[in-house]
């Protein structure tokens, strides 16, 4: 993984999208193709975070956590973006330019790594830049190095590199104003380098890897000055200003046809304060700046397993990224905090760790032979602080309900109709920590088997409705929030008997047979009571009981999970249902990929990353690959072009890069979780070894664990029309729903689709309708 020689992508082009009404209308005709949408790319080392911009072509974030709230506290600790921007200059001759104001050639990652590299062309001479947070340090900092290449046939003028370093260290947050900051110059053995402070009570140094020939602060600007041509002014230091900055100038000289040089400068920012210059001297250690960049991609290397075969080289690029955006999106930090996964990583919105994204990226982090960043996942959650809804929950609990503030302590995501509770987390959890101690033989998690048994799997085991078998009423996964909001969802269910059947196999292996005899015949009765009580009458499953007691807006492709967790045959009935509805109801315009459900709000109504990747796993178990493989190749086509990064949604008519990006759990997990299935040929299996009585089968057909069906192959002895009688007789026995006249969306005014039979085409104009309805959107996601 060298930083010369690999693939890289263009990232700056924009191809136009037709969006006006002949699109909207017919969408088969008109399918939106991969394109570049997205001009962000991000590094973290765990610590901290930066950002780069492909649209303004300089570094613009530098963020002090990789997650937004530290605590409960959110008005008064919210994470601070300190940056107002850093980028290079250069001069040959008496020409000069910062490169802010020179195209890019290309834009991407050293491929799987946090090292974001561009390209640029001026005078005559090749221009890369790299930025990145460095692994090696134990704090927020900044690593910037341009190399510059002589690809002419002569030996270049006289070369002079210039720094620009504009971090905002005064009042305010999330982003802190530049009021009263002050820069002073440090002097030590290995070098020389500013400090900044300022109110904020953070400071940072700016420490060149070489040691520089001008260095400059406020009052003389950098900026002005090489817009000029001139050279930088030595200045030791400024008194309180207003917008210190500072900056650095390296003079090269001529450089001989095809040669280059390279120069570069290390920030380190300290949240406490204090001079921070002897710190980044210590991480450079002497070393050059292409010691430092190549030490950084060595370290990358050394980390990454192997790619699996048989993906195609655009595959093979967007894996690696991913894998190395989960990397990037776990916390390092000591204390409670350390070892939680974020949902999106900066400037996306949602990098606060939800248990249900981290599940996903834990199995994808075990998938892809990283166990041991997937072990401190689950001991963060297991350490963490919960407990807070105890009234809700109906007992003592481990895991949060929704999600976690960066100091580890629980986050339920309040709004106005009160907070999201959410009991599928219970489940995913179980299902991961499974899939750890099943693919490795990592036994951390046996001295909290108590607590594991007692506040987890204990937990899900009550949480079962009386009177349906299906989990409690709840917030579920798109988190509708409480207050009367609350219902009786699929996906709960669904990950609940996935999280207890992981239960009875970790019972067994800590020695606890009548534990494991309880979980597992627990797991049993919610996939039945899912079979019994969540079949719409085209025998596919419903997004709750509610809605499907309503009898409209109950279709949500989250419940493919059924099929890809093995509660049900990918390919018999109730699978084939589910999956055809999905292509019926939950088309975009845009023509490619799903919306997540038919509730009809802008978020619901937006194409999901996930579920496309999701949906793509149930198809290829279910046989069909033909409408399998057109899911993937699109989100890798969509990715490749947005620097490898996945997406949480894409616009519904232009598939424009939209939501947070580079998502992690729901967009790097979900991706690798689909390459990897498909690399290793897995096939459907049913859920502790028995497949679940699907209205119409043949008991003995759907209770075999080897997948066999009945004599004519299809697991079922009954015709269409006893299939839709059997799932009409479950509905017309069905109890009364609690919020039958809103189908589920929660919005002011009920916008969800009451056809469940109509093709893309024909719902197109209730899409149009439904958007021009003042909807209350789900707070969260």
């Amino acid at each position: 993984m060298d930083t010369d020689g690999h693939r890289w992508k263009q990232g700056t082009g924009y191809y136009p999208v037709a969006a006006g009404v002949l699109l909207f209308l017919l969408p088969s005709a008109a399918q939106a193709q991969p394109h570049h949408s997205f001009d962000k790319m991000v590094s973290s080392n765990g610590h901290g975070a930066v950002t780069y911009d492909l649209a303004t072509r300089r570094v613009d974030g530098f963020h002090e956590h990789i997650y937004k709230y530290p605590t409960s506290d959110v008005a008064g600790t919210q994470t601070r973006d300190f940056l107002y921007d850093t980028y290079f200059g250069i001069r040959v001759g008496t020409e000069a330019t910062w490169l802010t104001e020179v195209p890019l050639d290309e834009a991407g990652y050293v491929e799987g790594t946090g090292i974001i590299r561009t390209v640029q062309t001026w005078r005559g001479l090749r221009i890369e830049s790299f930025y990145f947070a460095p692994w090696e340090l134990t704090r927020p900092g900044l690593a910037m190095i341009v190399r510059v290449t002589n690809t002419g046939g002569a030996e270049s003028g006289a070369v002079s590199l210039f720094t620009i370093h504009n971090l905002h260290l005064g009042t305010g947050r999330p982003d802190p104003g530049f009021d009263s900051e002050w820069i002073g110059l440090s002097v030590t053995s290995e070098g020389l380098g500013f400090n900044e402070f300022g109110p904020s009570g953070a400071s940072a140094a700016y420490w060149p890897i070489t040691f520089p020939s001008r260095h400059a602060c406020t009052p003389n600007n950098p900026y002005d000055v090489v817009r000029a041509g001139s050279d930088l002014v030595d200045t030791d230091g400024t008194t309180a200003v207003s917008d210190a900055v500072a900056g650095y100038q390296f003079d090269v000289g001529p450089i001989p046809a095809g040669a280059n040089v390279s120069r570069g400068v290390v920030i380190v920012l300290s949240r406490a304060g204090g001079e921070v210059a002897p710190a980044a001297a210590s991480f450079v250690r002497g070393r050059s700046a292409e010691e430092l960049l190549a030490d950084e991609a060595a370290a990358w290397t050394a980390w990454h397993a192997a790619v699996p075969s048989g993906l195609s080289a655009d595959e093979a690029a967007v894996w690696s990224q991913s894998v190395a955006v989960l990397r990037m999106a776990q916390v390092r930090e000591a204390g409670l905090g350390n070892g939680q996964i974020v949902a999106s990583l900066p400037p996306g919105q949602w990098n606060i760790s939800w248990v249900r994204d981290a599940c996903y990226a834990i199995d994808a982090l075990v998938r892809t032979g990283h166990f041991a960043e997937a072990r401190e996942g689950l001991r963060f959650m297991l350490d963490a602080d919960a407990g807070d809804y105890e009234t809700e929950v109906g007992r003592p609990y481990r895991i949060s309900v929704t999600r976690y503030f960066g100091n580890g302590t629980e986050e339920s995501d309040w709004n106005a109709d009160g907070p999201n509770i959410e009991f599928d987390g219970f489940g995913l959890f179980l299902g991961a920590l499974w899939a750890l101690a099943d693919a490795s033989d990592d036994a951390f998690w046996e001295p909290y088997w108590p607590a594991i048994r007692d506040e987890i799997a204990d937990v899900l085991v009550a949480l079962r409705d009386p009177s349906t078998g299906l989990i409690a009423p709840d917030s579920s996964i798109w988190e509708v929030h409480w207050n009367g909001r609350q219902k009786r969802y699929g996906y709960t269910s669904l990950a609940a008997a996935c999280g207890l059947c992981a239960a009875s196999r970790l019972a067994e292996r800590m020695g606890d047979p009548a534990k494991a005899m309880e979980y597992r015949a627990a797991a049993f009765s919610v996939r039945d009571a899912i079979l019994e009580h969540l079949l719409a009458p085209d025998l596919a499953i419903a997004q709750s009981r509610e809605e499907l007691t309503a009898g409209f807006g109950y279709r949500d492709a989250a419940v493919v999970e059924a099929l890809n967790w093995g509660l049900v045959r990918p390919d018999g009935l109730v699978g084939r249902a589910t999956l055809d509805g999905f292509f019926t109801v939950l088309r975009p315009p845009s023509g490619h990929g799903f919306f997540r459900n038919d509730d009809g709000g802008w978020y619901d109504n937006q194409e999901w990353v996930v579920i496309d990747l999701r949906v793509a796993n149930a198809l290829r178990l279910a046989g069909r690959t033909a409408e399998a493989a057109p899911l993937v190749e699109w989100v890798t086509g969509q990715s490749v072009l947005n620097q490898d990064l996945v997406a949480e949604l894409y616009e519904a008519t232009t598939s424009d890069y939209q939501g947070a990006a580079p998502m992690v759990g729901f967009g790097a997990g979900a991706y690798l979780l689909a390459l990897a299935d498909r690399a290793a040929g897995t096939v459907a299996e049913p859920l502790c070894g028995e497949w679940g009585t699907e209205p119409g089968a043949d008991a003995d057909a759907d209770g075999d664990a080897d997948g066999g069906g009945d004599a004519d192959g299809d697991g079922a002895d009954a015709d269409a029309a006893a299939e839709a009688d059997a799932a009409a007789d479950t509905l017309d026995d069905a109890d009364v729903g609690t919020d039958a006249g809103t189908g589920g969306g929660g919005a002011d005014c009920s916008c969800s689709i009451p056809f469940p039979f109509l093709r893309p085409g024909a719902i197109l104009g209730l899409l149009f309708v439904g958007a021009l309805c003042a909807l209350r959107g789900r707070r969260g996601r």
